[in-house]
């Protein structure tokens, strides 16, 4: 990506790309991106050990781990579905997480901590759980601050 932020040298730079990250991303990107977060994460201080293969997750899929409707039953361990939540952190990066599509099936609409428990098959899986730990809510600011690593992996590695 180009550094500058001079207009006439391309409209794709590092900012437009930073800007582009920031609202809903299409799928198939996403995906992209999430799998290689999960080899950045996996390379945490493991030398010797190959990395994830993309084709190793059967049938990847994006799961929201903040469900795109709105749980029924409460306390459900998700933030408060406002008008800013739906808006702003609903469809991000921070919210999505590569799973099968077994997986994904599986944990659905079920309260938070539910969902939390089955967390346990790959690096970003156990990121979350790290992640919520304190009080058990998937909340705004912890979406935003797995959002903003996610970025800045991306912007520093791809």
């Amino acid at each position: 990506m180009k550094t500058t932020s001079e207009w006439w040298w391309g409209y794709w730079n590092n900012e437009k790309l930073k800007e582009s990250l920031q609202g809903g991303i299409h799928h198939l990107v996403a995906k992209y991106l999430l799998w290689k977060y999960e080899i950045h994460l996996e390379q945490q201080g493991q030398n010797g050990y190959s990395h994830t293969r993309f084709d190793r997750i059967i049938s990847p899929e994006l799961e929201h781990i903040a469900p795109t409707t709105e749980p029924e039953i409460k306390p459900d361990g998700y933030d408060d579905y406002d008008n800013e939540f739906r808006n702003q952190y609903l469809n991000c990066l921070g919210n999505y997480l590569l799973l099968s599509k077994s997986h994904n099936c599986a944990v659905g609409n079920i309260p938070f901590a539910e969902k939390l428990a089955t967390y346990t098959h790959n690096e970003q899986q156990r990121e979350i759980q790290s992640l919520v730990r304190e009080n058990g809510v998937w909340s705004k600011e912890i979406i935003q601050h797995r959002k903003d690593k996610i970025i800045g992996f991306i912007m520093d590695n791809c």
